[in-house]
């Protein structure tokens, strides 16, 4: 992959995000300008998309930005069906004026979408695939994306499955999990819901290669395996210590169980293969991710305590 020109000045809405936080850090020392809202930020700019303009805040006196990543929004999907206006205000309407002041300053925006974009039914979803979004978040994130593959300037759209990370943080689902093992309380995952969980550090690559190459156009960015959420948590305690796992309240339940405004949809995987040929770039696996997170958590563990796949199926259970 071709570094990303020193001369180039990134503009990053929500920087103080999972995603926005994690690039600005490889970015670092080369040039940039964040934005925060909720969550204030070093040397960051309080921005309000919802309200704001890009065009009044930031271009006004000469800007020098190449490319935005438009990282910002409001995530959880409970809160966008709950309140919706204030939600869509956000992820929609302030994201397209938002895009509209990128465009009419020269400036190549890079969209964060999501899986969301699609109902759940079963499949590998490609690139070609029409969106059909059941949840309000989904829809936002279509508006947006239908909006700019419209626009005849440069853009490029990088949709998202369920990102997770070898460090901790708590927006990774991974140290979620640890963190409620470490407390003793019961983890209800579900058996029914299937996702291609991909690595933060490849979004990031994903991001860089985009700057550095110019790519333009829809992009899937996933990992390579299909696993349940169930599954997902199986891989990280084989690589937990023995006491620790042993110790692990984990309910099987089904997707219907959990109780909220939408259904969610039943399957979340998107193909990689798309970006993965234009790029070269392969993500690393579930696996790796798990032991590069339990090796910074669980470092003064003995070996005997964490080689334990063999031993995986006896982790404590409750249907």
């Amino acid at each position: 992959m071709r570094d990303a020109p020193n001369h180039r000045k990134l503009l990053v809405l929500g920087g103080s995000g999972f995603v926005g936080s994690n690039l600005i850090r490889a970015w670092q020392p080369r040039s940039f300008t964040a934005t925060y809202l909720s969550r204030p930020l070093h040397d960051g700019v309080c921005f309000d998309v919802s309200r704001e303009r890009l065009a009044d805040r930031l271009f006004r006196r000469g800007h020098g930005f190449s490319h935005a990543i438009l990282a910002q929004g409001v995530t959880k999907l409970e809160e966008c069906a709950r309140l919706r206006n204030s939600s869509a205000a956000t992820n929609a309407t302030g994201t397209l004026r938002a895009i509209e002041d990128l465009l009419d300053a020269g400036i190549h925006p890079i969209f964060l979408s999501s899986d969301a974009v699609f109902d759940g039914s079963p499949g590998l979803r490609t690139e070609e695939d029409e969106p059909n979004p059941i949840l309000a978040y989904g829809c936002d994130k279509q508006v947006v994306e239908a909006y700019l593959r419209a626009q005849a300037g440069p853009w490029t759209i990088l949709r998202l499955t369920k990102v997770i990370a070898g460090f901790t943080d708590h927006r990774n689902l991974l140290s979620q999990w640890l963190d409620d093992i470490r407390r003793g309380t019961a983890i209800r995952c579900a058996t029914d819901q299937f996702m291609t969980p991909v690595d933060i550090d490849y979004v990031t690559q994903a991001l860089l290669f985009v700057i550095a190459t110019g790519a333009r156009g829809l992009f899937h960015i996933a990992g390579s395996e299909t696993v349940s959420r169930h599954q997902l948590l199986e891989v990280l305690l084989e690589r937990m210590p023995a006491a620790l796992w042993r110790s692990a309240v984990v309910r099987s339940c089904l997707l219907e169980e959990f109780a909220g405004p939408e259904p969610l949809p039943h399957n979340c995987t998107l193909s990689n293969a798309k970006f993965v040929s234009v790029s070269g770039l392969q993500p690393r696996s579930i696996g790796r991710v798990c032991d590069n997170l339990c090796s910074h958590v669980f470092a003064a563990a003995s070996p005997a305590d964490t080689n334990l796949r063999s031993a995986a199926a006896g982790l404590k259970g409750e249907p």
